[in-house]
C-alpha cells in the first residue's frame, strides 16, 4: 500500500483479498466490494494495468479540495487505499474508494457536466504537483492520444506538454 494519507476504512479487507476478488471477476474496470454479513457496499474498487497510485492521489486530493471549496454539486470519491500487485509479471493497480451511487452522464447532462468542469478548473493544484505527476508517484500520463498510450516525455512545464502535442499532431 502507498504511504499517502487516504481515509481509513476499517471494513476494507486486505490487499490480497481485494486482488483475489478482482481476479475472480476477471479484472473488471470497476466493481463493488460488499460486506458479506450485511450485503452493504464497503467500497468501489477500480483495477487495471493503467491504474496508478498517482491517479488515486489526484482523485483523493480532488475530493478533498471540492469539499473544502464548498462545491456540493460535484462529487469525487475519496480514496481509502491504493496499491499495485503483480499478476503473472504484469503490474495491476487497485484503488479502493468510497462508493458513490449515481448514473453515467449522457447528452442530456451537458449543463451539469459544464458546471462540473468549471468547478474543477477553479481548484488550485498543490504546489508540489507537476504536469503528468502528482504526489510521489513517478508513473507517466497514460492516454490513447499518445502512440503506445505513453508520452515518452517528461514535462517540466505546460509549454513542454503543448510542444509535445504539436509534434505528435504533425506526425499523424
Amino acid at each position: 500500500s502507498s504511504s499517502y494519507k487516504f481515509i481509513h476504512n476499517p471494513s476494507l479487507p486486505s490487499d490480497e483479498d481485494i486482488v483475489a476478488h478482482c481476479e475472480k471477476l476477471k479484472f473488471p474496470k470497476g466493481t463493488a466490494l460488499t460486506d458479506p454479513s450485511t450485503n452493504s457496499v464497503i467500497a468501489w474498487i477500480k483495477c487495471g494495468p493503467n491504474v496508478t497510485v498517482g491517479e488515486a492521489q489526484m482523485q483523493h486530493w480532488t475530493a478533498v479540495a471540492l469539499r473544502e471549496a464548498g462545491v456540493s454539486h460535484v462529487r469525487a470519491a475519496p480514496v481509502f487505499r491504493a496499491f499495485a500487485a503483480d499478476y503473472h509479471g504484469c503490474s495491476i493497480g487497485y484503488i479502493a474508494m468510497e462508493y458513490v451511487e449515481g448514473t453515467d452522464c449522457d447528452s442530456n447532462d451537458v449543463d451539469l457536466v459544464a458546471g462540473a468542469v468549471e468547478a474543477l478548473i477553479s481548484l488550485r493544484a498543490p504546489p508540489t504537483a507537476t504536469l503528468g505527476y502528482f504526489g510521489n508517484d513517478t508513473s507517466s500520463l497514460v492516454h490513447s492520444f499518445f502512440p503506445g498510450w505513453l508520452p515518452n516525455a517528461n514535462y517540466r512545464s505546460d509549454q513542454d506538454f503543448y510542444d509535445h502535442i504539436q509534434k505528435v499532431n504533425v506526425r499523424q
